[in-house]
């Protein structure tokens, strides 16, 4: 929990002497700017058009030439993890986050990373052939000898022979369905298609049920010919390209298998290998669809159900019979180094309050898409904040930008860093915004619903500039709504420690496009110019949307962080919950908990317009709003429970986790719903006492926050 009394006490220091209308080092000219009638929500009118006018200031200073710039230099050579091309692009943007005028910092961590020496596929029945375990690059391809060949990070090592068994996309009712008709995965190969759960959950329901190994491929019905032309005439996944990916458990905890919930630094205890829950337990590799096709033309047994079907000109069957493989996987395993780059670009009001922007810079191959996009956008918003900083404005909060590694392998960098720095950021972090694979033409979002009524804000006054109107205009046009939807955080990507290990508001926003080419060698500058993002103006769009939220973020006279809208969120999940039976258990006391917080946050709400309505404030009234702050950010803390979910203690937060049989998207009310699917009203009960005690936090913080005399 946090000390409240002491968070206070340091945000007051040299604080209430600050003019509320003026931040130090702003132009007095901008102050009071022109706003044409925009509320904008969380400032006084004074500071509104101030705020619009840095925004406007920021968004002239992107450019597409710079973005271009660092993609294409990054995007040149392979960047995975503990890679001298990893290495290269590290000192590529050191040197150009320097040339900018910032003073990047690295901070390196010591993990357990997987090496791939040597991947052999055989057929050994009914034909023997050696499928190929790398896409057919050109001659001429600059590092093509630093191509990773097709693997998934932390398989263990092996050589493992049998019979194969088609099981579908590999999700438990797939499993569920083998078993119904008598077959049995012991000692088997299964062949699993990509997609539906993430990569790491498939190989780790096949151990359950006895497999000996698996292999997982891309069918062409998923992101193949059948979606329309393949690469290098159109996006699509053409035959050879193979989809790399790590099978870490991150649903149990990402980062370093070996410190789970502490860095990888020197002097901190690390656990044997056989100890971490998160490590696989069964060879596993990816294939080409090429691969695949032979395999399942040969495989024997029963015709596979009709969802099973996929996009081959053949019947799929499910096998064992005709068909034998032997898996042989040389994958070393030791400590190397992962390099994180943080820049900050300091507050002058609020200083050690942080307002955190991330994009992954490790990619598998080349990457533009994976995740160069994300990381060049974040160098160009450092760049341009950078210099307007030079120029004299200056934000109230501090604004980090991190460039994380080892995203790739299981959330690494970004992972170890709060764990690094758990401490402040719990203290003082105020939002999250992640960017991963930021290019293309349709914005979507994900994020806390705290969060949701200032990205449809920042959305309605950002270009589209390829659509010709608002970002939101155009995403409400293609959703076919007026209110388009942002879905909800599971796992996946690098905002997971944020909000699910220590309760950071988070984020996560770009834009896309339909494509077949992740996580293969084709992801390429050809790829992203050619059908993704020609011209790089929505990568620039996207630096434009996330930098003017930062700001938006880190000048708010009251942080737009609306935890009514939260409440209700939470009121919906509730009500989903019923419908799939409560297990004779009473949620009277949880709903009307949340209805308590609800009214506070409103409350709470209401009272910080009042605040930013006025033209001065009293010395009472400017302690009285710096609460009001304090309350916003701690209101996502309250709902963490140090103790961690039952299924697993490093996921804190009561609200959000991946699901354990899906791995990437969000399971609401994880607890409640894992108690729920085990049929135990004794852990639905506990589940449900838990929720109520978050709730019951965040409403007494929301409520303590206009407790005084000036309120009334």
């Amino acid at each position: 929990m946090i000390d409240k009394s002491r968070m206070v006490k340091t945000s007051l220091t040299g604080i209430l002497a600050c003019s509320f209308a003026i931040s130090p080092l702003v132009p007095l000219n901008k102050v009071g700017a022109e706003t044409n009638g925009e509320t904008v929500s969380g400032f006084s009118k004074a500071r509104a058009g101030w705020e619009l006018d840095f925004e406007k200031k920021f968004k002239e200073q992107v450019s597409e030439e710079f973005i271009s710039h660092y993609s294409k230099s990054m995007s040149i050579r392979p960047a995975l993890v503990a890679s001298k091309g990893n290495e290269a692009s590290l000192d590529f943007a050191i040197n150009e986050l320097r040339e900018a005028g910032l003073d990047p910092q690295v901070q390196t961590y010591d993990v357990y990373l997987s090496t791939p020496k040597k991947i052999s596929i055989t057929q050994t029945a009914p034909v023997t052939r050696s499928l190929k375990v790398i896409e057919d690059l050109p001659e001429d391809l600059a590092f093509k000898d630093e191509v990773v060949m097709g693997y998934n990070a932390y398989s263990p090592s092996g050589t493992v022979e049998g019979e194969l068994v088609y099981a579908n996309y590999g999700q438990p009712q797939d499993f569920e369905e083998l078993e119904k008709r008598g077959i049995s995965l012991k000692d088997k190969i299964v062949l699993v298609r990509y997609g539906k759960n993430f990569r790491g959950v498939k190989p780790d329901l096949a151990a359950q049920h006895g497999a000996a190994g698996v292999l997982i491929y891309s069918d062409p019905e998923d992101d193949g010919y059948l979606k329309g032309d393949v690469y290098p005439k159109g996006p699509w996944r053409p035959k050879d390209a193979i989809q790399r990916g790590s099978i870490l458990s991150i649903y149990r905890y990402p980062g370093d298998p070996l410190t789970p919930g502490t860095p990888s630094i020197e002097g901190v205890e690390r656990i044997q290998p056989e100890q971490a829950a998160s490590l696989p337990k069964i060879p596993t590799t990816p294939i080409s669809y090429e691969a695949a096709e032979g395999l399942l033309k040969t495989l024997e047994g029963e015709k596979a159900p009709e969802e099973w079907q996929g996009g081959f000109p053949f019947e799929y069957k499910i096998g064992p019979g005709g068909t034998k493989v032997n898996l042989s996987l040389d994958i070393e395993y030791s400590q190397k180094p992962v390099n994180d780059v943080i820049v900050k670009i300091p507050g002058v009001k609020y200083p050690k309050q942080t307002i955190v922007i991330g994009a992954h810079r490790d990619t598998w191959a080349y990457g533009s898409k994976d995740n160069t996009s994300g990381w060049a956008t974040t160098m160009e918003i450092a760049r341009s904040l950078g210099k307007l900083y030079k120029e004299g404005w200056r934000p109230d909060r501090t604004i980090v930008l991190a460039g994380w590694d080892g995203e790739e392998y299981g959330l690494i960098g970004s992972t170890e860093w709060v764990e690094e720095h758990k401490k402040e950021l719990t203290e003082n972090a105020v939002v999250y915004i992640n960017l991963d694979s930021v290019a293309g033409q349709n914005f979507g979002a994900s994020s806390v619903p705290s969060l949701n009524e200032l990205i449809y804000n920042i959305t309605k006054v950002t270009e589209n500039p390829e659509a010709k109107m608002t970002v939101f205009e155009d995403w409400s046009k293609k959703s076919g709504s007026e209110k388009p939807a942002i879905e909800q955080l599971g796992s996946g990507s690098d905002y997971t420690a944020f909000i699910q290990h220590i309760g950071v508001p988070s984020a996560d926003l770009g834009f896309s496009s339909p494509d077949g080419l992740y996580h293969s060698a084709y992801d390429n500058t050809y790829f992203l110019e050619r059908f993704i993002d020609p011209g790089y103006k929505q990568h620039a769009a996207a630096a434009k949307l996330t930098g003017s939220m930062a700001l938006r973020l880190a000048n708010a006279d009251v942080l737009p962080l609306k935890y009514s809208d939260y409440a209700l969120s939470i009121k919906n999940l509730i009500n989903d919950i019923e419908k799939h039976g409560t297990l004779g258990i009473d949620l009277t006391g949880v709903k009307k908990q949340v209805d308590e917080w609800e009214a506070a946050a409103k409350e709470l709400e209401q009272y910080g317009a009042k605040l930013t309505n006025k033209t001065a404030l009293s010395k009472n009234e400017l302690q009285q709003l710096l609460k009001i702050n304090e309350a916003l950010m701690q209101q996502e803390r309250d709902l963490t429970n140090e103790k961690g979910l039952p299924s697993r203690e490093w996921f804190k937060h009561q609200i959000w986790a991946p699901g354990l049989t899906t791995g990437y998207a969000a399971q609401p009310l994880p607890a409640l719903v894992e108690a729920q699917q085990a049929n135990d009203a004794q852990k639905f009960k506990e589940a449900v006492k838990e929720l109520e005690k978050s709730l019951e936090r965040a409403t007494k913080t929301a409520k303590a926050a206009i407790e005084s005399e000036s309120y009334s």
